[in-house]
């Protein structure tokens, strides 16, 4: 089942804080070091987020949730992408990288407060 608490869970939840915290304040003027691909803080955020989803579904589970997560959010972007080639004459993947960013970053932080959440319920 579920795993007991620990005090070292507790930079689980700290060190998004931290890390949103220092790119806004000393990191900010690089992210736009890339002219035709801008990089903000949803971006960089992704690799947290998918090492935070593995760490509490393993917490909750007792095994790890990436696989099914990386596959929802493949499908999802294969729809938004089937809809976007719909509207546009020609595709580049210029103009489609920020609108795949900000539907993976939403699905990546939908699903890790869903783990948060259901970490706390399972807890108390």
């Amino acid at each position: 089942m579920t795993n007991e608490f620990v005090l070292s869970e507790l930079l689980l939840y700290i060190v998004p804080v931290i890390i949103i915290f220092v790119v806004q304040k000393y990191l900010k003027s690089y992210l736009k070091f890339f002219d035709k691909y801008p990089l903000n803080l949803a971006i960089l955020l992704l690799p947290l987020w998918l090492t935070l989803i593995h760490l509490f579904s393993k917490l909750i589970f007792g095994f790890s949730l990436i696989p099914f997560i990386l596959f929802i959010t493949a499908f999802a972007l294969g729809l938004q992408l089937y809809d976007y080639i719909r509207r546009i004459d020609m595709f580049t993947f210029q103009e489609y990288y920020m609108p795949a960013s900000q539907l993976i970053s939403k699905m990546f932080s939908a699903f890790l407060v869903g783990l948060v959440i259901l970490r706390v319920y399972t807890y108390f």
